[in-house]
């Protein structure tokens, strides 16, 4: 490190990376545990670091850097080391407004926590007009709005400690629905969420009840609008212990009327954001036991859902129709992300993003790997078609609307749409043909 004036050193093992040895680590278990020169890196380094594909974008590193609190990131390309990156190269580049964001979110307030909406609009604006693709976006993106939701989490487990002398009384873990979930968020929508905790009693309950509560008005404030459905952790429906939990999704599938459908559809949406895993490892689980005997569950899932429309006409032909819009959201997202749920669950995967269900999906041999590819191309054309058009009527203050009118576009934007959301019906074919008697 002397000769060469760097700060950190990386161990490696034919190209594999091992681990990290940096001036910390020399200075806290060297240095200050008296070890003497013959100790071997093996004892002292950072083992297995954390790294960053070559691919990555200077927003993923710099997101990285904040959120694991490390100064050095190893670049792994095909699980070969090729570089080192540190924090200042990072902040040489133009990512001053990911840093403030990520800042103001760290510091929040109940009285600046109005202020990090605005602080991550201006991220999602810079990530727009440098044309990054769109799940790098939303990514990125999706990273700050979980710093944000998981800030308003400790503030309400705090505010109960200092008001109340209350600390959580069992392990629990809080969970993403929705947009959130699907980590598909660009605009703060309104709040999709719930609580799991482990054990129940009437203490219990009541810290949790609170908690939920608190939570909710802090997103509020934060600029989330509470869900018309009243789907977030405030409403009893949208807690409970494990056992409670188990107990709900039993009745579900058991009573599968339209609500029961509606309510299932958007809790298979779910993500962990924060929490104990061990818990979360149960809970999942117990879903996944659930799932072996619900085929008619699934059926009932797939009853529900709408078609996604044919496109496939010629250009000409087709935009000579009555049909002059689509709403993407309601006609093309909504049914993509329902069959891709309900194909997961028949394959007992139970939660992840859309492109990790398409991953396992593929790993289970539901589909081709290639089939997989083209679905994630052409989900990430139709949700960027959907994304900078809700951001182009946010910055033109207009009413924010999920309907594509077709003389918006070029030709070549409508052959592009044409062809994705060819691609994205046959999944619906696929489900269809699943469940057919």
């Amino acid at each position: 490190m002397t000769v060469y004036q760097t700060s950190s050193v990386l161990v490696v093992e034919n190209k594999r990376l091992l681990g990290i040895i940096t001036e910390r680590d020399l200075v806290s278990r060297v240095i200050y545990e008296r070890k003497n020169g013959n100790t071997k890196a093996s004892v002292f380094m950072t083992k297995n670091p954390i790294s960053i594909s070559k691919y990555a974008y200077c927003y993923e590193a710099l997101s990285t850097f904040i959120l694991h609190g490390v100064k050095h990131l190893p670049v792994i390309e095909e699980n070969e080391v090729i570089g080192i990156i540190t924090l200042s190269d990072v902040l040489r580049q133009n990512t001053d407004s990911m840093m403030r964001t990520i800042k103001t979110t760290e510091m929040a307030t109940l009285d600046s926590l109005p202020s990090v909406k605005s602080a991550i609009y201006d991220v999602v604006d810079t990530l727009l007009k440098d044309d990054v693709p769109i799940f790098k976006v939303l990514d990125s993106v999706t990273k700050l709005y979980d710093r944000l939701v998981k800030r308003c989490i400790e503030m309400a487990i705090e505010e109960l400690s200092i008001r109340e002398g209350q600390l959580p009384p069992t392990k629990f873990c809080f969970y993403q629905m929705g947009s959130a979930g699907r980590e598909e968020q660009t605009l703060l929508t309104d709040q999709d969420h719930f609580l799991v905790y482990e054990n129940s009693n009437p203490e219990t309950d009541a810290y949790f009840a609170k908690l939920g509560k608190g939570i909710v008005q802090l997103l509020e404030k934060a600029g989330y609008a509470r869900c018309l459905g009243d789907m977030m952790a405030s409403n009893p429906n949208w807690r409970g212990s494990l056992k409670t939990w188990m107990g709900r999704v039993q009745t579900w599938m058991a009573q599968a009327t339209n609500q029961n459908m509606l309510l299932a559809q958007n809790f298979f949406s779910y993500r962990f954001l924060c929490g104990d895993k061990e818990l979360h490892h149960r809970f999942e689980r117990g879903l996944l036991e659930k799932m072996k005997n619900a085929k008619i569950f699934l059926y009932r899932l797939h009853e529900q859902e709408h078609q996604i429309p044919s496109l496939d006409q010629p250009i000409r032909a087709l935009f000579k129709l009555d049909r002059k819009q689509l709403n993407i959201k309601k006609e093309i997202l909504f049914p993509y992300h329902h069959c891709l749920q309900i194909l997961s669950l028949e394959y007992g995967i139970i939660s992840g993003t859309p492109f990790e269900r398409i991953d396992r999906l593929v790993e289970k041999k539901a589909f081709s790997e290639s089939f997989g590819k083209d679905l994630k191309a052409a989900a990430s054309d139709v949700m960027r078609f959907y994304v900078k058009q809700r951001w182009g009527q946010y910055k033109n203050k207009e009413k924010l609307t999920s309907v594509l009118h077709f003389t918006h576009l070029t030709t070549k934007e409508k052959e592009e749409l044409i062809l994705s959301v060819k691609i994205l019906k046959e999944i619906q074919t696929l489900v269809n043909a699943h469940f057919q008697l």
